[in-house]
């Protein structure tokens, strides 16, 4: 197998585009948006394997490229409060059948999916390839444990906002930034749960879940709460979605994708609409008190 490196970039804002005009004209935003990503993808040098969906995989011969793709990608001013959230790692590439296979598209769909809105997560093997004007720009996260890696993953951000946007990860051997989770309290509907380090709260329709929402909007299985290695995360499975809103307003959609939480919170399950009360889970993190 080749080395290579490989871009995973994912549009967020899709479903209540959705909600908010008729499915034809949001498909054609949506297209012309994945256009114009392709197209940023082939004037950067790289090679768009395939756009499905609300995302694209494509692949570079060097890591300087995927990053100025990904870099204009979540700088764009795009309409409709549509966005892209990114994955970048550089590996070993199977090519086969017009498509590609192997650890480093495994690594950077996985990036791409704990991405926020207008970030890029890059993983080591990526960043030790970019030049120093890069690199600093780069703000390093710490160390990930990826499925089929023995080793944390070096993780660092770029993001087109502000620092408080990033994604903040913990792992062993990283650097301890933002906050670490002892434990969080999730409310639903006046009832409470505690969810310690190591321990996971699933949710949805299905009366097999730990957090049973009999609603039609809600998938049998949602999503679930994982508190593992000191970070709080959230993954949703539905086909409606969720919206994530933080303790200072911000915003974003998850979709069949996983994401960090920290600090206070809202997440509106099934929709965007904050007056649906009756699947908004709050959550609140216990942080501990850093060294």
């Amino acid at each position: 197998m080749a080395n290579a490196c490989v871009l995973m970039a994912d549009i967020t804002g899709s479903t209540p585009l959705y909600e908010r005009m008729s499915q034809q004209d949001a498909l054609q935003q949506i297209s012309l948006m994945l256009t114009r990503m392709r197209t940023i993808i082939e004037e950067v040098g790289g090679h768009c394997i395939k756009s499905q969906g609300d995302d694209t995989l494509s692949v570079f011969r060097h890591a300087h490229e995927g990053f100025r793709a990904a870099r204009h990608m979540i700088e764009d001013d795009w309409d409709h409060d549509l966005s892209v959230h990114a994955g970048l790692f550089f590996g070993e590439v199977l090519r086969h059948d017009n498509d590609i296979y192997g650890n480093a598209v495994n690594t950077a769909a996985r990036l791409a999916s704990l991405a926020k809105p207008g970030e890029v997560l890059v993983g080591d093997e990526s960043f030790d390839r970019l030049d120093t004007d890069t690199q600093v720009t780069c703000v390093p996260l710490g160390g990930i444990k990826l499925k089929g890696k023995k080793q944390p993953t070096r993780v660092f951000s770029f993001t087109a906002n502000q620092l408080a946007s990033q994604t903040v990860i913990f792992g062993a051997n990283g650097p301890k930034l933002g906050r670490r989770t002892d434990s969080a309290v999730i409310e639903l509907a006046g009832k409470s749960w505690t969810i310690a380090n190591g321990e996971t709260l699933t949710i949805g329709r299905s009366d097999d879940c730990d957090i049973v929402l009999p609603h039609a909007w809600i998938s049998r299985q949602h999503g679930k709460l994982d508190l593992h290695d000191l970070q709080l995360e959230y993954s949703d499975h539905s086909s409606t979605g969720s919206s994530v809103i933080t303790s200072d307003g911000q915003a974003f959609e998850v979709h069949r994708r996983t994401t960090l939480l920290s600090g206070d919170g809202t997440v509106l399950l099934g929709t965007s609409d904050r007056s649906i009360t009756s699947s908004a889970l709050l959550y609140a993190t216990n942080d501990l008190i850093p060294d």
